[in-house]
């Protein structure tokens, strides 16, 4: 007879674990915030029938039964979704431990490796032989199955490529190659920071820009240094190399940009274009016959284009500027080129980013966006279209593109989590801050670099969080991607770290610290790969060169950790251009005879390193022993330092000695004798701040200026290298024969005639997509402008009719470009706006009395004229008029009220307006009345407006909005037809004593420069300009000047020409029978030129309106 089951107590209830009984409990609260109520009281019915729910011991151990709602009150802490919020957090936890086959898919229905009973021992690897990989490539899943555990060996991988003749890159370079790189070699080079490194477009040289004021070439696969180049007297800012590989720029906070030739290291070009630091420096890839650009930006608030020529390797000192200050203060930090060279985006302090467009004769703004909250100091654009990123301190990136006649952006925010990633407190008060972005090789990812140290990948086409990169411990500033492996990029910042991601997988592959021996961690300001990714380069704050690498270091041990010239930091003389020469020998730096190798203290390396330095390698073990000298340091202790080269006797080289070499020589005794009576009487004297003695020269026609001592990499030790400027060297003079062996070396080499042919066709062609983009998307810009706006159509057919009588005139409203039958030359120079110069005089003070008198004589100008200061005038130092700060009235406020209509007609510039233009003034009480019982006379106010010349938006090359620092050609026929127009059309009244040519003496046509600038509001709304000469010799204004008034007018010819498109028409020649064309409003006139000859005989050599033409047909556009 069977027996009933026992049961543990007598309640009939069934003793559970503990984790059992709480499981049950969570489950019947997580269902009292769903929709199953009923289900719920049925089952609190259950478990406190057959007693599930957890228990309660009391002091003695005995176990007591609790409802449901007691175990509620007893437990607060518990949330009805705590079982939901302990499945969440599950899954990441288990994927750290063992990764799934799919990462960040989490489910708790899921099998084998996505099961969350997934074990070690279910996810072991499979082995696979080379045939079984072939076949499973042949079979085509894409991917390597995920429990192939550790990579192919690359054996397996190319016999499988030999079975199937196919072979994935990632397979066939799988990421774990990358755990290979290892540091081949620290070199201290540079006594401060170095904040910009490079690689030449070979990937053979290294270039490095420090604060120290240089710039060094390295080689890359041994470490040799090359040179120096020296000549800049501030920190180095950016670098840049052109694509053809024949020159490197540098900019600098000394507001110069300077260009040496790589080949020779001479100086090209010592560039003025900037009164603030230099901010970002970028070669154009724009290929145009041999016409190239590089562009500058400052902390000036300007953009400067510069035109140089491929074959000639010159530069027109003149560039285009653009100055985008629209408040004191504001500054270009950053700037990208698109792949084609036809795209420019800029990122400035004011939020704004400024696109400009390299399409037509001269570069020109197309855009200016201002999504962003904050500044944009990082900006790129991709790697093959014509997308770019803009990273913002407001905490969001955007990615850009140009679609349906403008640019739309895919949001990025930097607050944005991934899913199960919680919020930790600190990210809470923390504002996110973008400090650099980057693409990803294939365009397909962009890298975010945050304030919060994590590094973010996007989907770049979604704008989808991918992965949250950690790893980093302080801000990240350096962001590279690897030339052609998509899968990689190489992150560094502050913290010394630098890192080496799978951004595909969201996985560290290489990680290295820069720790330096005896002083901490260095800071990391600056990666770069070579252009073939087998090496990569990194600079520090500490002044160091770290290469990185595959391969064997074997090559990299036979140079020395200290790497100095002696000449290094030796003063240099400056002429009035801004170029170098060394004031010891008198020679241009790259000139100068082969330096001797010494380390930081300004010791010599033995003879063995000595043949490492370029022209040294064969000399004879005596030329590689330097003379040695004993220089006291301001600490008191005498060091033993290189000063010169031990020379043979002249008779066994067969040479005479150089009589300039006598002099200096003599010359330098006497300059020791008095640098030491110098030293002797200041030895008990105070020194000066960084502990060097210093001398201060002085010639006629030379500015002597050193590097300064800015950011030593060791305060309070003595800095051997930069103590050389102080020492008594007698040098050695290079012979004809020695100068003519240096200029044939080749210290970078050239790229292969076949690769760049092939690099400029890729240009070109992406520069013409970008072109066709850009003309199709204005296209359809111009035809939506012209339906939405409707009304000012109107007007301008109005005009346009009015005007079309007098084809043959160049008016302001017009848009007229006389352009030849024949092909436009490609090498012809433009240029807008030249830099801001010093004023050579004071400046006359009748003229400067005339400029404030005629404000004040204006009854308009009082106070409806502009302020005349200027940004340019502030940032270039002219000795201008200063802004002056006049009492001003209180502003017009147009408000239904009664009250402020009394004040609107008691306000000044509607009563002068009036009193002008009536004959019979009313009684004022009378004028008073009206004005409180009538409204605001909205015709008077629609006067008041801007006129459209001044307001247009439309990109045109007339009429001309004058800026200042616009050097123009000011035609007197022009302005006196001007004048007589207004005197004949009782426009305004002209005062006959204030015209310019009885002050000073005019001729047919003068280059002048716009110095100054107001505006008087009308009507009609005049511009007044204040014009200096410009002397045709040195090409600045001098200090004379005289002042003009005018406005735009319908059927007055212009009399302000700019000055290149002056020049630009000088250029044509044209000759008689030429047909020609120009395009006047939206019509275009077609005819021939007739002949050349005087408009008005009294003036015989002027060339306004010279040109006899006859108009024969007109097309509408």
């Amino acid at each position: 007879m069977a027996e009933p089951p026992a049961s543990s107590n007598s309640g009939g209830g069934v003793s559970l674990p503990l984790i059992e009984s709480e499981l049950y409990f969570l489950i019947a609260r997580f269902l009292t915030t769903g929709p199953c109520r009923r289900a719920l009281k049925v089952l609190v019915q259950e478990m406190e029938q057959h007693q599930l729910l957890p228990k309660r011991l009391d002091w003695q151990g005995n176990e007591h039964c609790r409802s449901y709602e007691e175990l509620v009150l007893s437990n607060k802490h518990v949330a009805p979704d705590h079982l939901l919020q302990i499945c969440k957090r599950i899954g990441p936890i288990l994927d750290k431990e063992i990764p799934p086959s799919i990462s960040r898919v989490n489910s708790l229905l899921g099998a084998g490796r996505q099961s969350l009973l997934r074990t070690a021992k279910d996810c072991r690897n499979t082995v696979w032989k080379g045939s079984a990989f072939a076949a499973l490539h042949r079979g085509r899943p894409p991917e390597i199955p995920v429990n192939y555990g550790t990579p192919p060996n690359l054996v397996e991988v190319h016999r499988a490529k030999q079975l199937t003749g196919y072979a994935k890159f990632s397979t066939s370079f799988p990421g774990s190659m990358y755990l290979h790189v290892k540091m081949h070699r620290r070199i201290l080079g540079h006594l401060s920071s170095v904040y910009c490194v490079a690689f030449d477009r070979t990937g053979h040289r290294i270039f490095t820009g420090s604060d120290d004021c240089l710039v060094k070439i390295w080689s890359t696969h041994n470490g040799r240094l090359f040179a120096t180049l020296r000549g800049h007297s501030a920190e180095i800012s950016d670098m840049a190399v052109n694509y053809e590989n024949t020159m490197i720029a540098a900019g600098s906070c000394d507001k110069m940009i300077r260009v040496w030739c790589l080949r020779t290291c001479a100086p090209v070009a010592v560039l003025h274009g900037h009164t603030g630091s230099i901010t970002s420096l970028q070669f154009s890839p724009m290929v145009k016959g041999s016409m190239r650009y590089m562009v500058s930006t400052g902390a000036d608030g300007t953009v400067c284009f510069w035109q140089w020529d491929a074959d000639s390797m010159k530069f027109n000192n003149r560039p285009v500027k653009f100055t985008e200050k629209p408040r004191p203060g504001v500054q270009m930090l950053c700037s990208s080129f698109s792949v084609g060279g036809m795209f420019l985006a800029t990122g400035s302090t004011d939020h704004v980013i400024r696109m400009y467009f390299f399409g037509s004769e001269t570069p020109e703004k197309i855009a200016e966006l201002e999504s962003h909250a904050d500044k944009v100091d990082s900006i790129q654009f991709s790697n093959s279209g014509d997308r770019f990123i803009s990273g913002s301190r407001d905490g969001t990136a955007r990615i850009w593109c140009f679609e349906q006649a403008e640019w739309r952006s895919i949001l990025l925010d930097m607050s944005d989590r991934l899913p199960g990633d919680p919020c930790s407190e600190e990210d809470k008060f923390m504002k996110p801050k973008v400090t650099m972005i980057a693409w990803n090789q294939n365009d397909n990812y962009v890298v975010t670099a945050v304030n919060n140290h994590l590094l973010k990948v996007w989907n770049s086409s979604t704008g989808q969080l991918l992965h949250d990169l950690v790893g980093h411990t302080d801000e990240v500033f350096v962001l590279e991607t690897h030339p052609f492996d998509s899968r990689i990029m190489l992150s560094a910042g502050h913290d010394g770290n630098i890192f080496i991601w799978d951004i595909t997988k969201g996985m560290k592959t290489k990680h290295y610290f820069n720790m330096i021996e005896g002083q901490g961690h260095g800071a990391v300001f600056d990666c770069k790969f070579s252009p073939d990714g087998q090496h990569f380069a990194c600079t520090d704050s500490h002044g160091h060169l770290l290469i990185f690498g595959f391969g064997c270091s074997r090559p990299y041990e036979k140079i020395p950790d200290q790497m100095f010239f002696h000449t290094d930091y030796r003063p240099l003389i400056r002429d009035s251009n801004n170029y170098v020469l060394d004031e010891q020998t008198q020679q241009a730096p790259h000139l100068m005879p082969p330096p001797f190798l010494v380390d930081v203290d300004g010791n010599p390396h033995p003879t063995k390193y000595q043949r490492l330095v370029p022209g040294r390698e064969n000399c004879a073990d005596e030329h590689l022993i330097p003379q040695l000298g004993y220089v006291a340091t301001s600490d008191g202790e005498v060091v033993e330092q290189v000063i010169g080269q031990q020379t043979v006797d002249h008779d066994e080289q067969g040479l005479e000695p150089s009589i300039l070499d006598d002099m200096i020589r003599q010359l330098q005794l006497q300059q020791d004798q008095r640098t030491g009576a110098d030293q002797e009487s200041a030895s008990n004297g105070p020194q000066n701040g960084e502990g060097t003695p210093r001398r201060a020269f002085r010639r006629p026609s030379f500015d002597i200026q050193s590097p300064p001592n800015i950011g030593l990499r060791r305060s309070g030790q003595v800095e051997g290298v930069r103590q050389m400027h102080q020492n008594a060297p007698r040098s050695q003079m290079a012979t004809e024969r020695d100068l003519q062996a240096w200029r044939r070396r080749v210290v970078v080499p050239e790229i292969p005639p076949s690769l760049l042919r092939k690099q400029e066709e890729y240009r070109i062609a992406k520069g013409e997509e970008e072109r066709d983009l850009y003309a199709t998307e204005k296209k359809k810009s111009f035809e939506s402008l012209e339906k939405s706006d409707s009304e000012s159509s109107l007007i301008q057919s109005k005009r346009r009719l009015h005007r079309r009588k007098y084809a043959s005139y160049r008016t302001r409203n017009n848009i007229e470009q006389l352009e030849s039958s024949d092909e436009e030359r490609d090498d012809s120079f433009g240029f807008i706006e030249q830099e801001a110069e010093e004023s050579e005089g004071s400046g006359s003070s009748d003229e400067e009395e005339e400029w404030r008198s005629d404000k004040k004589s204006n009854s308009n100008s009082s106070s409806d004229s502009s302020s005349r200061y200027s940004d340019w005038i502030a940032d270039a130092g002219i000795n201008l008029q200063p802004p002056v700060r006049t009492s001003r009235r209180k502003a017009i406020r147009y408000c239904s009220t009664s009250e402020d209509e009394v004040l609107a007609g008691k306000s000044s510039p509607p009563k002068r307006r009036r009193r002008k233009r009536r004959k019979k003034p009313k009684p004022k009480k009378q004028e008073e009345a009206n004005a409180a019982t009538q409204p605001v006379n909205l015709e008077l106010s629609y006067d008041c407006h801007p006129p459209v010349w001044i307001t247009d938006t439309a990109l045109r090359r007339s009429p001309f909005v004058p800026q200042m620092g616009d050097e123009v050609i000011y035609f007197r026929q022009g302005h006196e037809a001007y004048i007589e127009a207004v005197r004949r059309n009782n426009i305004y009244e002209l005062n006959p004593h204030k015209e310019p040519w009885r002050k000073v003496v005019l001729r047919d046509q003068e280059l002048v420069k716009i110095v100054g600038i107001r505006y008087e509001i009308g009507p009609p709304t005049l511009c007044c300009l204040k014009l200096a000469f410009i002397d045709h010799a040195t090409g600045k204004h001098t200090d004379k000047s005289f002042s003009i008034r005018y406005h735009d007018m319908p059927d007055v010819i212009d009399f302000l020409i700019l000055r290149q498109f002056y020049d630009e028409a000088r250029q044509r020649n044209w000759q008689a029978s030429d047909r020609f064309r120009s395009i006047i409003d939206d019509a275009w006139w077609f005819g021939t030129v007739l002949g050349q000859e005087p408009y008005q005989s009294q003036y015989p050599d002027s060339h306004f309106q010279c040109y006899s033409v006859n108009p024969q047909e007109r097309v509408y556009v």
